[in-house]
């Protein structure tokens, strides 16, 4: 207990320093999401009615499913490898090269545009279908995934400026505290992506198939 309030408190006050920075990311990405919303407007009728019919075919199948024949294990380890290994990574590795910092932002725009978008399509187009999907397919595993993008974002950029820094000769502080900080945040970040994954491959398709009832 007195080792994980301390941590809690050391989180706290690193939260507290980098405060402008995470509210930076929040706009950001909440900027990415208000485009990708927009952009759904922007599709042509062809790409519009390919779209609603695999939309039609997804939700078909989870009327039929019964949560209990979806291959559980392959979505779980496709989602690990996008959100920890390629998500997670690409931040980290930016981050630690410094010069890449900058696109660690687009990859936070980049994520919230594409949640934008598909939230906007599916409620646009298939309204109570697509509300539904929404709620049960979308945003379960993605409230833990856009934090732990946001975390992980904000502890890469955070070394990335402390380390451009010290290399210019505009700090004496030193690298490492912020590396270890950096290091603690990303392990945090994809705790969050495997606790997504689990969401994501168990819990989803039982929620879908529930909530498809209600529709039927």
């Amino acid at each position: 207990m007195f080792i994980a309030g301390a941590i809690g408190e050391l989180l706290g006050e690193y939260f507290m320093r980098h405060l402008p920075l995470y509210l930076a990311l929040i706009l950001l990405f909440v900027t990415g999401l208000g485009f990708g919303a927009v952009a759904t407007q922007k599709l042509s009728p062809v790409q519009k009615d390919d779209l609603a019919h695999y939309i039609a075919g997804v939700y078909s199948s989870l009327r039929d499913d019964d949560g209990t024949t979806s291959p559980k294990g392959e979505v779980f380890y496709q989602s690990v490898m996008d959100n920890v290994v390629k998500t997670m990574g690409l931040i980290l590795l930016l981050g630690l090269t410094v010069i890449g910092a900058p696109l660690i932002l687009a990859i936070v725009f980049v994520r919230g545009f594409v949640l934008g978008f598909t939230i906007g399509f599916l409620v646009q187009e298939t309204m109570v279908q697509g509300l539904f999907l929404s709620t049960t397919c979308v945003l379960p595993q993605n409230l833990l995934l856009v934090p732990a993008i946001l975390i992980a974002a904000g502890g890469a950029l955070s070394f990335s400026a402390t380390a451009l820094k010290t290399l210019l000769g505009l700090s004496k502080e030193g690298i490492y505290g912020q590396f270890a900080s950096t290091t603690f945040l990303g392990l945090c970040s994809g705790a969050l992506c495997i606790l997504a994954a689990l969401i994501e491959a168990y819990l989803t398709p039982i929620l879908a198939h529930l909530g498809s009832g209600f529709l039927t």
